[in-house]
Formats: structure tokens, C-alpha cells, sequence
């Protein structure tokens, strides 16, 4: 699923596979119950109706509605706000993110410490000691992704 989701104000989302004669198996149906309260799920999936730009960002959905004609730019901007992160770090969240999802505290607590590879490779790069570094000697922190 996406990580950060901008649409104009008439963009609409929908699930209407039931209405076709199938149910979602490419993840929709599950991902819908995450990340949808269930009843709103159960509603778009049983019945067709399509989930509106203002409905998804009242619901948490949608990150931001953006005119049409500045999506690309409203997206290049929180790109840029992404590339200003340590690229091991942002790396090391993705990979956590993917294998804690759906897991309880505990089980979370033990993936986050099991050896996770890109996690590992963040807490031993050179970038794991210049964003504190750079915090407390007041400066701009600058990544190397290593």
C-alpha cells in the first residue's frame, strides 16, 4: 500500500470486484480493513460505493487534497522533505514498517531486534552518528548513506 497518498479533490477510490462477480486478491481486501475503520471497509467492499477524496482524508486515508494541477508539484515537495532524511534511516523504517505490520507490541519489540539487515546497516553507518552529532552542534546533519 502507499505510504503517502495525495489526490485532487475529485478523486474517488473504489473496490468493485464484488459487484463483478469476485472478491480482491491482490491484497485490496485485507489492505482495506487496515487501513479503513471496518465498517467503511465492509460498506466500499460489499456494496460498490466509492470512497471521495474528502471522506478519505476525513478517515485518514488520504494525506492531502491537492488541486489537479499541482499533484506533481505538492509531491515533489514531500519527496524533497524525504531526501532531506538520512537514506539509511528512511530505508531502516521502510523495512521495519513492512514486518511489523499487524504484529502486537511484543512481537513488533522482537522483529525491531531480530537483525533486520537494513536496520542493522543504519545503526552501523557513519549517518547513525552525524544526525545527533549535527543536532547538538546546531547544523544542518550531512547524509552520506554510509
Amino acid at each position: 500500500g502507499a505510504h503517502i497518498v495525495l489526490c485532487a479533490p475529485d478523486s474517488e477510490f473504489g473496490l468493485p470486484e464484488l459487484q463483478r462477480g469476485f472478491i480482491p486478491e491482490a491484497g485490496a481486501l485485507w489492505r482495506a480493513h487496515r487501513r479503513l475503520p471496518h465498517n467503511i471497509a465492509s460498506e466500499l467492499l460489499l456494496t460498490g460505493r466509492r470512497l471521495t477524496a474528502q471522506e478519505g482524508l476525513r478517515l485518514g486515508f488520504v494525506n492531502r487534497i491537492v488541486p489537479r494541477e499541482q499533484l506533481m508539484d505538492a509531491a515533489r515537495e514531500i519527496a524533497a522533505r524525504i531526501c532531506a532524511s538520512a537514506p539509511l534511516a528512511v530505508s531502516a523504517y521502510l523495512e521495519v514498517l513492512e514486518h511489523v505490520e499487524g504484529k502486537s507490541d511484543r512481537q513488533a519489540w522482537e522483529t525491531l531486534y531480530s537483525g533486520l539487515p537494513e536496520r542493522a546497516r543504519m545503526r552501523q553507518s557513519d549517518d547513525f552518528h552525524e544526525g545527533p552529532r549535527a543536532f547538538a552542534e546546531k547544523r544542518a546533519a550531512v547524509w552520506k548513506g554510509r
